[in-house]
């Protein structure tokens, strides 16, 4: 029997660069490595596990 996937949408993630991987961080029971790039504000979520990343501007 199959486990709900669990949904990580409440971690928030910062972010040196625009454009970065996820993987789900789960290894095997991660999911599909995709490229993600952050938008006009600085945010995005990941589709497959709900990850937010902020972008933060090294100083």
């Amino acid at each position: 029997m199959l486990k709900p996937e669990k949904k990580t949408g409440e971690q928030e993630h910062n972010q040196t660069s625009k454009r970065f991987f996820c993987n789900g961080g789960g290894g095997a029971l991660g999911h599909p490595l995709i490229w993600l790039t952050c938008g006009q504000y600085g945010t995005v979520t990941c589709p497959y596990c709900s990850k937010k990343f902020h972008f933060q501007q090294s100083e």
